[in-house]
């Protein structure tokens, strides 16, 4: 967990500051800084294994890092493997889905992002373990800004963020059929 104070800007609203990189080095602040709240203190929570590769161990088949501005989450990056890829239900209560060329699919909605792809990685355990890991070879990114501001540009940021955050995804992932 790490908290960082922000500075004032007018009238004492600004965003808080961040590290150049955050979310397991796959986002650079100035990238995620608008869709951010403005507050005093930024706080960058992650999952309990703090590192990205959720093939690692068994029954750790996520990640997760939430950067909350005064205790309230501002953007929420996820991963998660899991057995279903493309086809996977991206209904979120009716809201009007876009589909973004991200992924093997992806999507956009107003202040959410996901995406899945399947990673061929070959080192993946073999024995007991095996079809765990033959099944859950699917990888589902989400990307949450609900506190963003409404200014238009959120749908934007997020496609660009999701595209980033694939990329980095099948690189640190090691995926056989990666970027």
């Amino acid at each position: 967990m790490l908290l960082l104070s922000g500075c004032s800007g007018k009238e004492g609203k600004s965003v808080p500051s961040l590290p150049e990189n955050i979310c397991w080095g796959a986002f650079d602040s100035s990238s995620v800084a608008p869709l951010l709240p403005t507050g005093r203190q930024a706080q960058v929570v992650m999952s309990e294994e703090p590192g990205f590769d959720i093939f690692k161990y068994r029954y750790q088949a996520n990640a997760s890092c939430d950067v909350k501005v005064d205790g309230k989450s501002g953007f929420y990056a996820f991963a998660r493997r899991q057995i279903r890829g493309k086809g996977a239900d991206w209904n979120y209560g009716g809201f009007s889905t876009i589909r973004i060329p991200i992924g093997d699919e992806g999507f956009i909605w107003k202040s959410t992002a996901a995406s899945v792809f399947r990673c061929e990685r070959p080192d993946l355990p073999t024995g007991w373990d095996a079809a765990v890991g033959r099944l859950e070879r699917n990888v589902v990114l989400r990307l949450v800004a609900a506190t963003a501001p409404d200014n238009g540009q959120t749908r934007v940021a997020l496609t660009a963020l999701m595209r980033r955050y694939v990329d980095f995804a099948k690189r640190e992932l090691k995926c056989a059929n990666g970027a």
